[in-house]
Protein backbone atom coordinates (compact mmCIF):
# COMPACT_ATOMS: atom_id res chain seq x y z
CA UNK A 1 0.00 0.00 0.00
CA UNK A 2 1.59 3.27 -1.16
CA UNK A 3 1.70 6.58 0.62
CA UNK A 4 -1.68 8.38 0.49
CA UNK A 5 -1.84 11.21 -2.03
CA UNK A 6 -3.30 14.64 -1.33
CA UNK A 7 -5.25 17.19 -3.36
CA UNK A 8 -5.27 20.77 -2.13
CA UNK A 9 -8.61 22.33 -3.13
CA UNK A 10 -9.30 26.06 -3.03
CA UNK A 11 -11.93 28.58 -4.12
CA UNK A 12 -10.57 32.07 -4.78
CA UNK A 13 -11.46 35.53 -6.00
CA UNK A 14 -9.04 38.44 -6.36
CA UNK A 15 -6.36 36.81 -4.18
CA UNK A 16 -3.23 37.97 -6.04
CA UNK A 17 -1.86 39.41 -2.79
CA UNK A 18 -2.24 36.20 -0.77
CA UNK A 19 -2.06 33.39 -3.30
CA UNK A 20 1.76 33.15 -3.62
CA UNK A 21 2.03 32.67 0.14
CA UNK A 22 -0.52 29.88 0.42
CA UNK A 23 0.57 28.03 -2.71
CA UNK A 24 4.23 28.22 -1.74
CA UNK A 25 3.33 26.85 1.68
CA UNK A 26 1.87 23.66 0.14
CA UNK A 27 4.96 22.81 -1.91
CA UNK A 28 6.18 19.34 -0.96
CA UNK A 29 2.83 18.37 0.56
CA UNK A 30 0.28 18.68 -2.25
CA UNK A 31 0.26 16.07 -5.02
CA UNK A 32 -2.10 18.32 -6.95
CA UNK A 33 -3.59 21.78 -6.48
CA UNK A 34 -7.14 22.48 -7.63
CA UNK A 35 -8.13 26.15 -7.79
CA UNK A 36 -11.68 27.21 -8.61
CA UNK A 37 -11.91 30.89 -9.48
CA UNK A 38 -15.24 32.62 -8.82
CA UNK A 39 -14.68 35.78 -10.84
CA UNK A 40 -11.25 37.31 -10.22
CA UNK A 41 -10.38 40.57 -11.96
CA UNK A 42 -6.74 40.66 -10.90
CA UNK A 43 -3.82 38.28 -11.58
CA UNK A 44 -5.13 35.46 -9.38
CA UNK A 45 -5.57 32.95 -12.21
CA UNK A 46 -2.13 33.64 -13.72
CA UNK A 47 -0.48 33.22 -10.32
CA UNK A 48 -2.31 29.94 -9.68
CA UNK A 49 -1.21 28.57 -13.05
CA UNK A 50 2.39 29.62 -12.41
CA UNK A 51 2.39 27.30 -9.37
CA UNK A 52 1.15 24.40 -11.49
CA UNK A 53 -2.42 24.51 -10.19
CA UNK A 54 -5.32 23.12 -12.19
CA UNK A 55 -7.60 26.13 -12.61
CA UNK A 56 -11.36 25.91 -13.16
CA UNK A 57 -14.07 28.57 -13.31
CA UNK A 58 -17.32 28.86 -11.40
CA UNK A 59 -20.05 31.48 -11.72
CA UNK A 60 -20.67 32.86 -8.23
CA UNK A 61 -24.20 32.12 -6.98
CA UNK A 62 -24.11 33.23 -3.32
CA UNK A 63 -23.29 29.67 -2.23
CA UNK A 64 -19.88 28.84 -0.76
CA UNK A 65 -20.68 25.14 -0.54
CA UNK A 66 -21.54 24.98 -4.23
CA UNK A 67 -18.16 26.51 -5.06
CA UNK A 68 -16.30 24.22 -2.64
CA UNK A 69 -18.04 21.17 -4.06
CA UNK A 70 -17.02 22.23 -7.56
CA UNK A 71 -13.39 22.13 -6.41
CA UNK A 72 -13.93 18.64 -4.94
CA UNK A 73 -15.37 17.46 -8.26
CA UNK A 74 -12.03 18.09 -9.99
CA UNK A 75 -9.82 16.46 -7.31
CA UNK A 76 -8.20 13.11 -8.21
CA UNK A 77 -6.05 12.14 -5.20
CA UNK A 78 -6.78 9.98 -2.14
CA UNK A 79 -7.36 12.83 0.30
CA UNK A 80 -8.52 16.44 0.09
CA UNK A 81 -7.15 19.36 2.08
CA UNK A 82 -9.20 22.51 1.61
CA UNK A 83 -7.58 25.89 2.08
CA UNK A 84 -8.55 29.53 1.77
CA UNK A 85 -6.56 32.04 -0.26
CA UNK A 86 -5.39 33.80 2.91
CA UNK A 87 -4.26 30.60 4.68
CA UNK A 88 -0.68 29.48 5.25
CA UNK A 89 0.65 26.03 6.10
CA UNK A 90 4.22 26.25 7.36
CA UNK A 91 6.69 23.66 6.06
CA UNK A 92 7.23 22.21 9.55
CA UNK A 93 3.54 21.22 9.66
CA UNK A 94 3.76 19.00 6.58
CA UNK A 95 5.30 16.03 8.37
CA UNK A 96 2.48 15.95 10.92
CA UNK A 97 -0.09 15.65 8.13
CA UNK A 98 1.84 13.02 6.20
CA UNK A 99 2.32 10.95 9.34
CA UNK A 100 -1.40 10.96 10.20
CA UNK A 101 -2.47 10.13 6.64
CA UNK A 102 -0.40 6.95 6.87
CA UNK A 103 -1.15 6.13 10.50
CA UNK A 104 -4.91 6.75 10.35
CA UNK A 105 -5.92 5.78 6.85
CA UNK A 106 -9.52 6.48 5.97
CA UNK A 107 -9.95 9.15 8.66
CA UNK A 108 -11.08 12.74 8.31
CA UNK A 109 -8.92 15.22 10.23
CA UNK A 110 -9.46 18.35 12.24
CA UNK A 111 -6.52 20.75 11.98
CA UNK A 112 -5.66 23.56 14.34
CA UNK A 113 -6.49 27.03 12.99
CA UNK A 114 -4.65 30.09 14.22
CA UNK A 115 -6.56 33.24 13.27
CA UNK A 116 -4.35 36.30 13.14
CA UNK A 117 -6.22 39.51 13.94
CA UNK A 118 -5.19 43.11 14.45
CA UNK A 119 -5.83 42.62 18.17
CA UNK A 120 -3.96 39.34 18.60
CA UNK A 121 -4.68 35.69 17.84
CA UNK A 122 -7.51 33.23 18.30
CA UNK A 123 -7.34 29.47 17.99
CA UNK A 124 -9.80 26.72 17.15
CA UNK A 125 -10.00 23.43 15.26
CA UNK A 126 -11.69 22.86 11.92
CA UNK A 127 -12.34 19.84 9.72
CA UNK A 128 -9.87 20.39 6.87
CA UNK A 129 -8.78 16.98 5.54
CA UNK A 130 -11.01 14.10 4.46
CA UNK A 131 -10.97 11.14 2.03
CA UNK A 132 -12.00 11.90 -1.55
CA UNK A 133 -15.45 10.32 -1.78
CA UNK A 134 -18.53 11.24 -3.79
CA UNK A 135 -20.71 11.21 -0.68
CA UNK A 136 -18.59 13.80 1.16
CA UNK A 137 -19.76 17.27 0.21
CA UNK A 138 -20.02 20.68 1.87
CA UNK A 139 -23.32 21.99 3.22
CA UNK A 140 -24.48 25.55 3.95
CA UNK A 141 -24.36 28.58 1.68
CA UNK A 142 -22.27 30.50 4.25
CA UNK A 143 -19.76 29.07 6.75
CA UNK A 144 -19.84 25.90 4.68
CA UNK A 145 -19.38 22.66 6.63
CA UNK A 146 -18.05 19.26 5.55
CA UNK A 147 -18.63 17.72 9.00
CA UNK A 148 -22.33 16.77 8.55
CA UNK A 149 -21.67 14.59 5.51
CA UNK A 150 -18.58 13.05 7.14
CA UNK A 151 -20.65 12.13 10.18
CA UNK A 152 -23.51 10.80 8.05
CA UNK A 153 -21.10 8.64 6.03
CA UNK A 154 -19.60 7.20 9.21
CA UNK A 155 -16.06 8.33 8.41
CA UNK A 156 -13.88 8.18 11.55
CA UNK A 157 -12.51 11.53 12.69
CA UNK A 158 -9.29 12.51 14.44
CA UNK A 159 -7.31 15.60 15.41
CA UNK A 160 -4.08 16.25 13.51
CA UNK A 161 -1.55 18.38 15.37
CA UNK A 162 -0.74 20.51 12.29
CA UNK A 163 -1.64 24.21 12.38
CA UNK A 164 -2.99 26.39 9.57
CA UNK A 165 -2.42 30.12 9.94
CA UNK A 166 -5.37 32.17 8.71
CA UNK A 167 -4.42 35.76 7.85
CA UNK A 168 -7.83 36.94 6.66
CA UNK A 169 -8.89 38.79 9.79
CA UNK A 170 -5.75 40.93 9.94
CA UNK A 171 -6.03 41.96 6.32
CA UNK A 172 -9.78 42.42 5.89
CA UNK A 173 -10.89 46.00 5.38
CA UNK A 174 -14.63 45.36 5.16
CA UNK A 175 -15.66 42.93 7.88
CA UNK A 176 -19.04 44.63 8.25
CA UNK A 177 -19.63 44.31 4.52
CA UNK A 178 -18.86 40.58 4.67
CA UNK A 179 -21.19 40.13 7.62
CA UNK A 180 -24.01 41.91 5.80
CA UNK A 181 -23.40 39.74 2.74
CA UNK A 182 -23.50 36.62 4.92
CA UNK A 183 -26.67 37.81 6.62
CA UNK A 184 -28.39 38.24 3.28
CA UNK A 185 -27.44 34.72 2.16
CA UNK A 186 -28.35 33.15 5.51
CA UNK A 187 -31.77 34.79 5.54
CA UNK A 188 -32.37 33.38 2.07
CA UNK A 189 -31.34 29.92 3.30
CA UNK A 190 -33.67 30.23 6.28
CA UNK A 191 -36.61 30.86 3.99
CA UNK A 192 -35.80 27.62 2.20
CA UNK A 193 -35.24 25.58 5.38
CA UNK A 194 -36.52 27.30 8.57
CA UNK A 195 -35.32 24.50 10.87
CA UNK A 196 -31.75 24.13 9.60
CA UNK A 197 -29.56 24.12 12.69
CA UNK A 198 -26.43 25.46 10.99
CA UNK A 199 -28.37 28.35 9.49
CA UNK A 200 -29.93 29.24 12.85
CA UNK A 201 -26.55 29.15 14.58
CA UNK A 202 -24.70 31.24 12.00
CA UNK A 203 -27.54 33.75 11.82
CA UNK A 204 -27.06 34.27 15.54
CA UNK A 205 -23.31 34.67 15.20
CA UNK A 206 -23.59 37.00 12.20
CA UNK A 207 -26.12 39.26 13.91
CA UNK A 208 -23.98 39.34 17.04
CA UNK A 209 -20.99 40.32 14.91
CA UNK A 210 -23.07 43.23 13.61
CA UNK A 211 -23.94 44.28 17.17
CA UNK A 212 -27.59 43.26 16.78
CA UNK A 213 -27.62 41.18 19.94
CA UNK A 214 -31.37 41.11 20.56
CA UNK A 215 -31.96 39.66 17.10
CA UNK A 216 -29.10 37.20 17.56
CA UNK A 217 -30.68 35.96 20.80
CA UNK A 218 -33.86 35.02 18.93
CA UNK A 219 -32.03 32.52 16.73
CA UNK A 220 -30.02 31.08 19.63
CA UNK A 221 -33.26 30.61 21.57
CA UNK A 222 -34.85 28.83 18.60
CA UNK A 223 -31.91 26.46 18.43
CA UNK A 224 -31.94 25.83 22.20
CA UNK A 225 -35.66 25.13 22.13
CA UNK A 226 -35.20 22.78 19.17
CA UNK A 227 -32.65 20.82 21.20
CA UNK A 228 -35.19 20.17 23.95
CA UNK A 229 -36.91 17.61 21.74
CA UNK A 230 -33.93 16.59 19.60
CA UNK A 231 -31.52 14.48 21.63
CA UNK A 232 -28.95 14.24 18.84
CA UNK A 233 -28.82 18.03 18.50
CA UNK A 234 -28.64 18.50 22.25
CA UNK A 235 -25.62 16.17 22.42
CA UNK A 236 -23.79 18.01 19.62
CA UNK A 237 -20.91 20.47 19.88
CA UNK A 238 -22.98 22.99 17.92
CA UNK A 239 -25.57 23.00 20.70
CA UNK A 240 -22.90 23.59 23.34
CA UNK A 241 -21.51 26.50 21.33
CA UNK A 242 -25.03 27.93 21.10
CA UNK A 243 -25.33 27.77 24.88
CA UNK A 244 -22.02 29.63 25.30
CA UNK A 245 -23.11 32.34 22.86
CA UNK A 246 -26.54 32.72 24.50
CA UNK A 247 -25.07 32.79 28.01
CA UNK A 248 -22.63 35.48 26.88
CA UNK A 249 -25.47 37.66 25.60
CA UNK A 250 -27.42 37.21 28.84
CA UNK A 251 -24.34 38.18 30.85
CA UNK A 252 -23.83 41.30 28.74
CA UNK A 253 -27.38 42.36 29.69
CA UNK A 254 -26.64 41.79 33.38
CA UNK A 255 -28.74 38.62 33.51
CA UNK A 256 -25.96 36.54 35.03
CA UNK A 257 -28.31 34.30 37.04
CA UNK A 258 -30.20 33.42 33.87
CA UNK A 259 -26.93 32.65 32.07
CA UNK A 260 -25.85 30.37 34.90
CA UNK A 261 -29.21 28.59 34.95
CA UNK A 262 -29.01 28.01 31.19
CA UNK A 263 -25.58 26.39 31.33
CA UNK A 264 -26.42 24.35 34.42
CA UNK A 265 -29.54 22.99 32.75
CA UNK A 266 -28.29 22.19 29.26
CA UNK A 267 -24.49 22.45 29.28
CA UNK A 268 -22.06 19.57 29.43
CA UNK A 269 -20.50 20.87 32.63
CA UNK A 270 -17.25 19.08 33.59
CA UNK A 271 -17.26 17.44 30.14
CA UNK A 272 -17.04 20.38 27.74
CA UNK A 273 -14.09 22.61 28.72
CA UNK A 274 -15.57 25.75 27.21
CA UNK A 275 -18.92 25.27 28.96
CA UNK A 276 -17.14 24.59 32.25
CA UNK A 277 -14.94 27.66 31.95
CA UNK A 278 -17.83 29.91 30.93
CA UNK A 279 -19.94 28.76 33.88
CA UNK A 280 -16.99 29.19 36.26
CA UNK A 281 -16.41 32.70 34.93
CA UNK A 282 -20.06 33.57 35.56
CA UNK A 283 -19.84 32.20 39.11
CA UNK A 284 -16.65 34.17 39.71
CA UNK A 285 -18.15 37.42 38.46
CA UNK A 286 -21.20 36.87 40.67
CA UNK A 287 -18.85 36.25 43.63
CA UNK A 288 -19.86 32.60 44.04
CA UNK A 289 -16.20 31.78 44.60
CA UNK A 290 -16.61 28.27 46.01
CA UNK A 291 -18.51 27.10 42.93
CA UNK A 292 -16.04 28.84 40.63
CA UNK A 293 -13.16 27.16 42.46
CA UNK A 294 -14.68 23.67 42.12
CA UNK A 295 -15.14 24.03 38.35
CA UNK A 296 -11.83 25.74 37.63
CA UNK A 297 -9.86 23.18 39.59
CA UNK A 298 -11.07 20.51 37.17
CA UNK A 299 -9.88 22.36 34.06
CA UNK A 300 -6.83 24.10 35.49
CA UNK A 301 -4.38 22.33 33.16
CA UNK A 302 -6.50 22.29 29.98
CA UNK A 303 -5.01 23.88 26.87
CA UNK A 304 -8.27 25.10 25.21
CA UNK A 305 -6.71 24.36 21.83
CA UNK A 306 -9.33 21.86 20.69
CA UNK A 307 -12.36 24.13 20.61
CA UNK A 308 -14.59 24.58 17.58
CA UNK A 309 -15.28 28.21 18.44
CA UNK A 310 -12.36 30.62 17.83
CA UNK A 311 -10.92 31.57 21.21
CA UNK A 312 -8.20 33.88 22.40
CA UNK A 313 -6.51 30.98 24.17
CA UNK A 314 -3.98 33.18 25.95
CA UNK A 315 -6.77 35.38 27.32
CA UNK A 316 -8.72 32.34 28.52
CA UNK A 317 -5.65 30.94 30.28
CA UNK A 318 -4.84 34.30 31.90
CA UNK A 319 -8.42 34.58 33.10
CA UNK A 320 -8.44 31.01 34.39
CA UNK A 321 -5.24 31.61 36.40
CA UNK A 322 -6.69 34.75 37.97
CA UNK A 323 -10.15 33.34 38.65
CA UNK A 324 -8.76 30.16 40.20
CA UNK A 325 -6.13 32.03 42.20
CA UNK A 326 -8.64 34.46 43.70
CA UNK A 327 -11.32 31.82 44.28
CA UNK A 328 -8.74 29.70 46.11
CA UNK A 329 -8.23 32.49 48.64
CA UNK A 330 -11.92 32.39 49.54
CA UNK A 331 -11.86 28.61 50.11
CA UNK A 332 -8.57 28.92 52.04
CA UNK A 333 -6.59 26.83 49.57
CA UNK A 334 -3.61 29.12 49.75
CA UNK A 335 -1.19 26.76 48.02
CA UNK A 336 -3.38 26.74 44.88
CA UNK A 337 -3.87 30.49 45.22
CA UNK A 338 -0.11 31.06 45.30
CA UNK A 339 0.53 28.80 42.30
CA UNK A 340 -2.10 30.25 39.97
CA UNK A 341 -1.69 33.87 40.97
CA UNK A 342 2.03 33.45 40.30
CA UNK A 343 1.11 32.05 36.87
CA UNK A 344 -1.23 35.00 36.36
CA UNK A 345 1.64 37.39 37.07
CA UNK A 346 3.93 35.44 34.75
CA UNK A 347 1.40 35.52 31.91
CA UNK A 348 0.28 39.12 32.48
CA UNK A 349 3.06 40.95 34.37
CA UNK A 350 1.59 44.40 33.70
CA UNK A 351 -1.61 43.75 35.67
CA UNK A 352 -1.09 45.12 39.21
CA UNK A 353 -4.24 43.43 40.50
CA UNK A 354 -2.56 40.03 40.36
CA UNK A 355 0.16 41.27 42.75
CA UNK A 356 -2.47 42.53 45.18
CA UNK A 357 -4.17 39.14 45.22
CA UNK A 358 -0.88 37.26 45.61
CA UNK A 359 0.10 39.47 48.56
CA UNK A 360 -3.32 38.85 50.10
CA UNK A 361 -3.02 35.08 49.67
CA UNK A 362 0.40 35.07 51.33
CA UNK A 363 -0.91 37.20 54.19
CA UNK A 364 -3.95 34.92 54.69
CA UNK A 365 -1.63 31.92 54.69
CA UNK A 366 0.38 33.54 57.50
CA UNK A 367 3.40 34.27 55.28
CA UNK A 368 3.67 37.95 56.19
CA UNK A 369 7.29 38.32 55.14
CA UNK A 370 6.44 36.82 51.74
CA UNK A 371 3.45 39.16 51.39
CA UNK A 372 5.75 42.10 52.09
CA UNK A 373 8.19 40.81 49.44
CA UNK A 374 5.38 40.70 46.87
CA UNK A 375 4.44 44.28 47.70
CA UNK A 376 8.07 45.39 47.45
CA UNK A 377 8.39 43.71 44.06
CA UNK A 378 5.24 45.50 42.91
CA UNK A 379 6.53 48.85 44.23
CA UNK A 380 9.60 48.44 42.03
CA UNK A 381 7.58 47.12 39.08
CA UNK A 382 4.97 49.89 39.14
CA UNK A 383 7.16 52.89 39.98
CA UNK A 384 6.21 53.35 43.60
CA UNK A 385 2.49 52.66 43.19
CA UNK A 386 0.88 54.10 46.34
CA UNK A 387 -1.50 51.15 46.74
CA UNK A 388 1.45 48.76 47.20
CA UNK A 389 3.31 51.18 49.45
CA UNK A 390 0.19 51.43 51.56
CA UNK A 391 -0.33 47.65 51.62
CA UNK A 392 3.28 47.06 52.68
CA UNK A 393 3.02 49.77 55.35
CA UNK A 394 -0.04 48.19 56.95
CA UNK A 395 1.39 44.68 56.75
CA UNK A 396 4.34 45.86 58.80
CA UNK A 397 2.17 47.94 61.11
CA UNK A 398 -0.38 45.23 61.83
CA UNK A 399 2.25 42.58 62.44
CA UNK A 400 4.45 44.67 64.70
CA UNK A 401 7.38 45.10 62.29
CA UNK A 402 7.94 48.66 63.48
CA UNK A 403 11.70 48.71 63.07
CA UNK A 404 11.42 48.12 59.32
CA UNK A 405 9.22 51.14 58.57
CA UNK A 406 11.65 54.03 58.11
CA UNK A 407 11.60 53.85 54.31
CA UNK A 408 7.82 53.51 54.25
CA UNK A 409 7.48 56.67 56.35
CA UNK A 410 9.60 58.64 53.91
CA UNK A 411 7.61 57.39 50.93
CA UNK A 412 4.20 58.00 52.54
CA UNK A 413 4.80 61.35 54.19
CA UNK A 414 3.12 63.29 51.37
CA UNK A 415 -0.10 61.23 51.43
CA UNK A 416 -1.76 63.75 53.76
CA UNK A 417 -5.30 63.19 52.47
CA UNK A 418 -5.44 59.41 52.90
CA UNK A 419 -7.24 58.81 56.19
CA UNK A 420 -6.07 55.23 56.58
CA UNK A 421 -2.43 56.24 56.12
CA UNK A 422 -2.81 59.21 58.50
CA UNK A 423 -4.35 56.96 61.15
CA UNK A 424 -1.57 54.46 60.56
CA UNK A 425 1.07 57.14 61.02
CA UNK A 426 -0.74 58.29 64.16
CA UNK A 427 -0.66 54.70 65.46
CA UNK A 428 3.07 54.40 64.71
CA UNK A 429 3.67 57.69 66.51
CA UNK A 430 1.87 56.25 69.55
CA UNK A 431 4.10 53.17 69.41
CA UNK A 432 7.21 55.36 69.32
CA UNK A 433 5.74 57.75 71.91
CA UNK A 434 6.63 60.61 69.59
CA UNK A 435 4.35 63.34 70.99
CA UNK A 436 5.34 65.80 68.28
CA UNK A 437 4.27 63.29 65.58
CA UNK A 438 1.12 62.43 67.54
CA UNK A 439 0.10 66.08 67.46
CA UNK A 440 1.04 66.48 63.79
CA UNK A 441 -0.89 63.48 62.52
CA UNK A 442 -3.87 64.10 64.78
CA UNK A 443 -4.15 67.59 63.31
CA UNK A 444 -3.78 66.16 59.79
CA UNK A 445 -6.63 63.71 60.50
CA UNK A 446 -8.88 66.55 61.68
CA UNK A 447 -8.03 68.61 58.60
CA UNK A 448 -8.72 65.65 56.26
CA UNK A 449 -12.12 65.24 57.96
CA UNK A 450 -12.83 68.97 57.54
CA UNK A 451 -13.07 69.44 61.32
CA UNK A 452 -11.69 72.32 63.35
CA UNK A 453 -8.01 71.62 64.06
CA UNK A 454 -7.56 71.25 67.81
CA UNK A 455 -4.62 69.95 69.86
CA UNK A 456 -4.71 66.26 70.73
CA UNK A 457 -6.85 64.89 72.35
CA UNK A 458 -9.43 67.69 72.03
CA UNK A 459 -12.23 66.99 69.56
CA UNK A 460 -11.65 63.24 69.67
CA UNK A 461 -15.39 62.38 69.96
CA UNK A 462 -16.07 64.48 66.83
CA UNK A 463 -13.28 62.68 64.96
CA UNK A 464 -14.82 59.31 65.86
CA UNK A 465 -18.32 60.42 64.79
CA UNK A 466 -17.07 61.77 61.46
CA UNK A 467 -15.13 58.55 60.71
CA UNK A 468 -18.23 56.52 61.55
CA UNK A 469 -20.40 58.70 59.31
CA UNK A 470 -17.98 58.30 56.40
CA UNK A 471 -17.82 54.53 56.85
CA UNK A 472 -14.06 54.65 57.46
CA UNK A 473 -14.03 51.42 59.47
CA UNK A 474 -10.34 50.63 59.02
CA UNK A 475 -9.24 54.18 59.85
CA UNK A 476 -11.40 54.20 62.99
CA UNK A 477 -10.11 50.79 64.09
CA UNK A 478 -6.48 51.92 63.72
CA UNK A 479 -7.15 55.17 65.56
CA UNK A 480 -8.84 53.38 68.46
CA UNK A 481 -5.97 50.89 68.70
CA UNK A 482 -3.58 53.81 68.96
CA UNK A 483 -5.63 55.42 71.73
CA UNK A 484 -5.91 52.10 73.58
CA UNK A 485 -2.16 51.70 73.33
CA UNK A 486 -1.56 55.14 74.75
CA UNK A 487 -3.95 54.45 77.62
CA UNK A 488 -2.38 51.05 78.30
CA UNK A 489 1.05 52.65 78.49
CA UNK A 490 -0.38 55.12 81.03
CA UNK A 491 0.91 58.13 79.17
CA UNK A 492 -1.38 60.34 81.28
CA UNK A 493 -3.18 61.63 78.24
CA UNK A 494 -6.58 62.81 79.44
CA UNK A 495 -9.25 62.10 76.93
Amino acid sequence: MGHPTLSVCMIVKDEEKNLPRVLSSTKGLADEIVVVDTGSKDKTVDIAKSFGAKVYYFDWCDDFSAARNESLRHATKDYILWLDGDDELKREEHGKIKKDLVKKRGHAFYLKIKNCTNGGETECIQMRIFPRRNDLRFEGSVHEQIYPSIKKAGVPMALCDATIIHHGYEESEDNEGKLLRNLRILEKDLNKDPENTLTLFFLGRTLRGLGRNEEAAIYYERLIEKGMTDGELRASDLYQLTLVERASLLSLKGQVKDAIALLERFGKVNTNNLITFTLAELYYKSKAYEKAYELLLGIRDKTFQKELLPLDVDLVKRSLYKYLGVSSIFVKDYETARKYLSLAIESEPEDPQNYHYLALSEEKAGNVEKAIEVCSEAVRKFDGDISFLKKRFFLKLEHGLFKEMDMDLLLLKDEVQDLEILCGLFFLSSVNLSFESIERYYSAIEAALHLPVKPFPEGYPEVVKRLQKLGEKKSLSILRRAIDRLLTLETRIAL
